[in-house]
Protein backbone atom coordinates (compact mmCIF):
# COMPACT_ATOMS: atom_id res chain seq x y z
CA UNK A 1 0.00 0.00 0.00
CA UNK A 2 1.51 3.45 -1.08
CA UNK A 3 1.30 6.44 1.48
CA UNK A 4 1.54 9.77 0.07
CA UNK A 5 4.24 12.15 2.07
CA UNK A 6 4.53 14.78 -0.05
CA UNK A 7 6.59 17.66 2.03
CA UNK A 8 5.57 21.12 2.68
CA UNK A 9 7.89 24.05 1.39
CA UNK A 10 11.51 24.10 3.04
CA UNK A 11 11.03 20.90 4.80
CA UNK A 12 13.21 17.98 5.51
CA UNK A 13 16.24 19.94 3.54
CA UNK A 14 19.58 19.14 4.18
CA UNK A 15 20.92 22.27 5.02
CA UNK A 16 23.86 23.66 2.52
CA UNK A 17 27.08 25.22 4.36
CA UNK A 18 26.76 28.17 2.95
CA UNK A 19 23.71 30.85 3.67
CA UNK A 20 21.73 32.89 1.73
CA UNK A 21 22.87 36.15 0.37
CA UNK A 22 21.01 39.38 1.31
CA UNK A 23 18.31 40.11 -1.05
CA UNK A 24 17.28 43.82 -0.12
CA UNK A 25 19.04 46.52 2.33
CA UNK A 26 18.15 46.12 6.15
CA UNK A 27 16.25 48.74 7.63
CA UNK A 28 17.63 51.12 9.98
CA UNK A 29 16.85 51.18 13.93
CA UNK A 30 15.40 53.90 14.14
CA UNK A 31 12.51 53.16 12.19
CA UNK A 32 11.51 50.75 15.05
CA UNK A 33 10.23 50.45 18.26
CA UNK A 34 12.89 50.52 20.54
CA UNK A 35 12.09 47.73 23.56
CA UNK A 36 15.02 46.21 25.97
CA UNK A 37 14.63 43.01 28.16
CA UNK A 38 16.37 43.59 31.96
CA UNK A 39 19.99 42.97 31.46
CA UNK A 40 20.38 41.43 34.81
CA UNK A 41 18.61 38.62 36.77
CA UNK A 42 18.09 39.33 40.50
CA UNK A 43 17.62 35.78 42.75
CA UNK A 44 17.11 34.32 39.01
CA UNK A 45 14.01 36.88 38.18
CA UNK A 46 14.23 39.60 36.14
CA UNK A 47 12.53 42.70 37.43
CA UNK A 48 10.07 44.83 35.71
CA UNK A 49 10.83 46.97 32.83
CA UNK A 50 9.07 50.30 33.32
CA UNK A 51 10.19 51.75 30.45
CA UNK A 52 13.51 54.51 29.37
CA UNK A 53 15.72 52.19 31.32
CA UNK A 54 14.12 51.59 34.31
CA UNK A 55 13.64 48.57 36.13
CA UNK A 56 11.72 47.76 39.36
CA UNK A 57 11.64 44.86 42.01
CA UNK A 58 10.33 44.22 45.13
CA UNK A 59 11.99 41.39 47.35
CA UNK A 60 9.86 38.96 49.60
CA UNK A 61 11.36 36.61 52.52
CA UNK A 62 14.39 38.92 53.16
CA UNK A 63 15.16 42.36 52.46
CA UNK A 64 19.34 42.28 51.68
CA UNK A 65 20.98 41.59 48.71
CA UNK A 66 24.27 41.41 47.56
CA UNK A 67 26.09 41.47 44.24
CA UNK A 68 26.20 37.57 44.18
CA UNK A 69 22.40 37.95 44.15
CA UNK A 70 22.67 39.50 40.59
CA UNK A 71 23.34 37.49 37.29
CA UNK A 72 24.53 40.16 34.40
CA UNK A 73 23.82 39.46 31.02
CA UNK A 74 26.94 38.82 29.44
CA UNK A 75 25.95 38.13 25.95
CA UNK A 76 28.05 38.53 22.97
CA UNK A 77 25.96 41.28 21.06
CA UNK A 78 24.75 43.15 24.15
CA UNK A 79 26.75 42.77 27.49
CA UNK A 80 26.43 45.06 30.84
CA UNK A 81 28.23 45.17 33.58
CA UNK A 82 27.68 47.14 36.91
CA UNK A 83 28.13 50.73 36.85
CA UNK A 84 30.71 51.14 40.14
CA UNK A 85 31.14 55.15 39.56
CA UNK A 86 27.66 55.30 41.11
CA UNK A 87 28.97 53.19 44.25
CA UNK A 88 28.36 50.29 45.67
CA UNK A 89 24.85 49.42 46.64
CA UNK A 90 25.11 46.42 48.48
CA UNK A 91 22.88 45.86 51.28
CA UNK A 92 19.74 46.45 52.93
CA UNK A 93 16.20 47.51 50.54
CA UNK A 94 14.37 50.36 51.96
CA UNK A 95 10.69 48.81 52.51
CA UNK A 96 8.12 49.11 50.00
CA UNK A 97 5.53 51.96 51.19
CA UNK A 98 1.85 52.22 51.29
CA UNK A 99 1.03 56.02 51.48
CA UNK A 100 -2.57 56.40 52.68
CA UNK A 101 -3.46 52.73 50.52
CA UNK A 102 -1.81 53.28 47.83
CA UNK A 103 1.52 51.68 47.32
CA UNK A 104 4.67 53.48 45.72
CA UNK A 105 5.35 51.07 42.91
CA UNK A 106 6.59 53.42 39.69
CA UNK A 107 3.16 53.68 37.84
CA UNK A 108 1.91 55.70 41.69
CA UNK A 109 4.85 57.84 42.24
CA UNK A 110 3.49 60.52 39.85
CA UNK A 111 0.93 61.21 42.11
CA UNK A 112 2.60 60.73 45.44
CA UNK A 113 5.45 63.76 46.85
CA UNK A 114 8.77 63.79 45.80
CA UNK A 115 10.89 60.84 47.49
CA UNK A 116 8.33 59.05 49.40
CA UNK A 117 9.53 55.65 47.97
CA UNK A 118 13.47 55.42 48.42
CA UNK A 119 14.84 52.21 47.03
CA UNK A 120 18.39 50.42 46.55
CA UNK A 121 19.58 50.78 43.13
CA UNK A 122 21.66 48.58 41.23
CA UNK A 123 23.15 50.85 38.02
CA UNK A 124 24.42 49.10 35.30
CA UNK A 125 25.81 50.19 31.73
CA UNK A 126 25.66 48.64 28.52
CA UNK A 127 26.75 48.59 24.74
CA UNK A 128 23.38 48.15 23.47
CA UNK A 129 22.05 51.78 21.80
CA UNK A 130 18.49 51.03 21.51
CA UNK A 131 17.83 53.96 23.95
CA UNK A 132 19.53 57.27 23.89
CA UNK A 133 22.00 56.57 27.45
CA UNK A 134 23.88 53.52 28.40
CA UNK A 135 22.48 53.34 32.02
CA UNK A 136 20.23 51.52 32.98
CA UNK A 137 18.80 51.39 36.78
CA UNK A 138 17.05 48.69 38.70
CA UNK A 139 15.48 50.18 41.83
CA UNK A 140 14.91 47.43 44.92
CA UNK A 141 12.68 47.51 47.45
CA UNK A 142 11.54 45.18 50.00
CA UNK A 143 7.79 43.86 51.09
CA UNK A 144 7.27 44.60 54.14
CA UNK A 145 7.10 42.28 56.87
CA UNK A 146 3.56 41.42 57.84
CA UNK A 147 2.42 42.13 54.48
CA UNK A 148 0.96 38.77 52.56
CA UNK A 149 1.66 38.93 49.10
CA UNK A 150 -1.38 37.00 48.04
CA UNK A 151 -3.04 39.94 49.44
CA UNK A 152 -1.01 42.20 47.10
CA UNK A 153 -3.42 43.76 44.30
CA UNK A 154 -2.17 42.30 40.96
CA UNK A 155 -0.21 45.63 39.79
CA UNK A 156 1.68 45.40 43.27
CA UNK A 157 2.10 41.69 43.23
CA UNK A 158 3.89 41.47 39.57
CA UNK A 159 7.08 43.08 41.23
CA UNK A 160 7.93 40.34 43.32
CA UNK A 161 10.36 38.63 43.66
CA UNK A 162 11.34 35.81 45.81
CA UNK A 163 15.13 35.82 47.86
CA UNK A 164 14.94 31.98 48.04
CA UNK A 165 14.79 32.04 44.06
CA UNK A 166 11.47 30.26 43.49
CA UNK A 167 8.63 31.35 42.24
CA UNK A 168 6.74 34.38 43.70
CA UNK A 169 3.24 34.48 42.22
CA UNK A 170 4.01 37.41 40.22
CA UNK A 171 2.96 36.29 36.67
CA UNK A 172 -0.64 34.34 37.98
CA UNK A 173 -3.36 37.16 37.26
CA UNK A 174 -0.97 39.88 36.78
CA UNK A 175 -0.12 41.65 33.22
CA UNK A 176 3.15 42.50 32.90
CA UNK A 177 5.22 44.28 29.82
CA UNK A 178 6.35 42.61 27.18
CA UNK A 179 5.45 39.76 25.35
CA UNK A 180 2.02 38.22 25.61
CA UNK A 181 0.11 35.33 24.00
CA UNK A 182 -3.59 34.85 23.24
CA UNK A 183 -6.04 32.40 22.92
CA UNK A 184 -5.51 32.16 18.93
CA UNK A 185 -1.78 31.52 20.10
CA UNK A 186 -1.08 35.11 18.41
CA UNK A 187 1.73 37.41 20.20
CA UNK A 188 1.60 40.81 21.09
CA UNK A 189 4.17 43.01 22.91
CA UNK A 190 3.15 45.31 25.61
CA UNK A 191 5.30 48.79 26.41
CA UNK A 192 5.44 49.63 30.05
CA UNK A 193 2.63 52.45 29.79
CA UNK A 194 0.23 49.78 28.95
CA UNK A 195 -0.28 50.25 24.93
CA UNK A 196 0.66 47.88 22.30
CA UNK A 197 3.05 48.16 19.72
CA UNK A 198 1.08 47.70 16.25
CA UNK A 199 1.73 49.36 13.01
CA UNK A 200 5.66 48.72 12.45
CA UNK A 201 8.47 47.37 13.41
CA UNK A 202 9.55 46.23 17.18
CA UNK A 203 12.92 46.00 18.36
CA UNK A 204 13.49 43.85 21.29
CA UNK A 205 17.43 43.71 22.30
CA UNK A 206 18.96 42.10 18.89
CA UNK A 207 15.78 41.06 16.85
CA UNK A 208 13.06 42.83 14.89
CA UNK A 209 9.52 41.80 14.86
CA UNK A 210 6.83 43.58 12.96
CA UNK A 211 3.49 44.00 14.60
CA UNK A 212 0.40 44.63 12.42
CA UNK A 213 -2.43 47.47 13.02
CA UNK A 214 -3.97 45.29 15.45
CA UNK A 215 -0.54 44.47 17.42
CA UNK A 216 -0.06 41.10 16.30
CA UNK A 217 2.91 39.85 15.50
CA UNK A 218 3.36 38.74 11.69
CA UNK A 219 5.28 35.17 11.00
CA UNK A 220 6.53 33.30 8.06
CA UNK A 221 5.14 36.47 5.26
CA UNK A 222 6.52 39.30 3.91
CA UNK A 223 5.60 42.62 5.67
CA UNK A 224 4.15 44.87 3.71
CA UNK A 225 7.42 47.13 3.44
CA UNK A 226 9.02 43.89 1.97
CA UNK A 227 10.93 41.87 4.46
CA UNK A 228 10.34 38.50 5.21
CA UNK A 229 9.51 37.37 8.85
CA UNK A 230 10.18 33.71 9.64
CA UNK A 231 8.25 31.24 11.46
CA UNK A 232 9.48 33.10 15.09
CA UNK A 233 8.71 36.58 13.48
CA UNK A 234 12.01 37.69 13.33
CA UNK A 235 13.19 39.97 10.68
CA UNK A 236 15.47 38.26 7.78
CA UNK A 237 17.73 39.96 4.97
CA UNK A 238 16.51 37.01 2.84
CA UNK A 239 13.48 36.37 0.65
CA UNK A 240 12.64 32.18 0.67
CA UNK A 241 12.68 30.62 -3.28
CA UNK A 242 14.34 30.86 -6.08
CA UNK A 243 17.22 32.52 -6.85
CA UNK A 244 19.55 32.67 -10.16
CA UNK A 245 23.04 33.39 -10.25
CA UNK A 246 25.74 32.52 -13.34
CA UNK A 247 25.88 28.79 -12.09
CA UNK A 248 22.28 28.37 -12.61
CA UNK A 249 19.10 28.03 -10.37
CA UNK A 250 19.35 27.96 -6.42
CA UNK A 251 16.49 27.56 -3.72
CA UNK A 252 16.20 29.60 -0.57
CA UNK A 253 14.43 27.89 2.44
CA UNK A 254 12.67 29.59 4.59
CA UNK A 255 15.73 29.09 7.31
CA UNK A 256 17.99 31.12 5.17
CA UNK A 257 19.58 28.57 4.23
CA UNK A 258 20.20 27.24 -0.33
CA UNK A 259 18.90 23.85 -0.11
CA UNK A 260 21.62 21.24 -0.96
CA UNK A 261 21.59 17.30 -1.52
CA UNK A 262 17.68 17.38 -1.35
CA UNK A 263 14.38 17.53 -3.13
CA UNK A 264 12.15 20.55 -2.84
CA UNK A 265 9.00 20.21 -3.97
CA UNK A 266 7.59 24.33 -5.07
CA UNK A 267 4.28 26.09 -4.77
CA UNK A 268 3.75 24.39 -8.52
CA UNK A 269 3.66 20.83 -6.68
CA UNK A 270 6.43 19.85 -9.03
CA UNK A 271 9.78 18.13 -7.50
CA UNK A 272 13.35 19.88 -8.28
CA UNK A 273 16.46 18.58 -6.75
CA UNK A 274 19.45 20.13 -5.34
CA UNK A 275 22.95 18.78 -5.79
CA UNK A 276 25.64 19.12 -2.98
CA UNK A 277 26.53 22.45 -4.39
CA UNK A 278 22.91 23.78 -3.71
CA UNK A 279 22.29 24.01 -7.53
CA UNK A 280 19.57 22.60 -9.54
CA UNK A 281 19.57 19.25 -11.60
CA UNK A 282 18.65 19.50 -14.96
CA UNK A 283 18.63 16.81 -17.65
CA UNK A 284 20.04 13.99 -15.47
CA UNK A 285 19.22 11.40 -13.00
CA UNK A 286 19.61 12.12 -9.31
CA UNK A 287 22.20 10.10 -6.99
CA UNK A 288 18.85 8.25 -5.57
CA UNK A 289 18.07 7.22 -9.45
CA UNK A 290 15.55 9.81 -10.75
CA UNK A 291 15.35 11.59 -14.13
CA UNK A 292 15.08 15.33 -13.92
CA UNK A 293 14.42 17.21 -17.34
CA UNK A 294 15.83 20.46 -19.04
CA UNK A 295 13.92 22.27 -16.48
CA UNK A 296 14.50 20.20 -13.25
CA UNK A 297 11.38 18.61 -12.80
CA UNK A 298 11.58 15.30 -12.14
CA UNK A 299 9.63 13.30 -14.91
CA UNK A 300 7.22 11.08 -11.98
CA UNK A 301 8.61 7.94 -13.03
CA UNK A 302 9.93 5.60 -10.41
CA UNK A 303 13.22 5.52 -9.21
CA UNK A 304 15.88 3.26 -11.76
CA UNK A 305 17.44 1.88 -8.12
CA UNK A 306 15.17 -0.69 -6.01
CA UNK A 307 16.16 -1.41 -2.17
CA UNK A 308 15.05 -4.65 -0.87
CA UNK A 309 12.56 -5.45 -4.12
CA UNK A 310 10.96 -2.57 -3.48
CA UNK A 311 11.27 0.74 -6.01
CA UNK A 312 11.36 4.14 -4.64
CA UNK A 313 8.17 5.71 -6.42
CA UNK A 314 9.33 9.53 -6.06
CA UNK A 315 10.32 12.31 -3.88
CA UNK A 316 7.37 12.46 -1.01
CA UNK A 317 6.15 9.12 -2.17
CA UNK A 318 7.41 5.97 0.47
CA UNK A 319 6.02 2.43 0.37
CA UNK A 320 4.16 1.05 3.18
Amino acid sequence: MLKKNLLGLGMALILAMSSAASVYADQTDAAATAMENCGAYLFEWRPIDCGNGYYFAILVGGNTIQESDVILNRGYDYAYTFDYTAGRPWGQAPDLVNANGVWAIPENQPSLPEGTQPALRITLVTNNKVLPSRERYIDVVSLPGGVNPGDLPPEVRKYLINVDGSDAGAYVGTVTPGWQQDEDGKYRYLKPDGTYVSNGWLKVSDQQYYMDENGIMLADTITPDGYYVNSSGEKTSYHPGWVQDDKGWRYVGKNGYYAASTWVQDTDGKWYYFNIAAYMETDSITPDGYYVDASGVWDGNPSAKTEQDNKSLGPGVVNQ
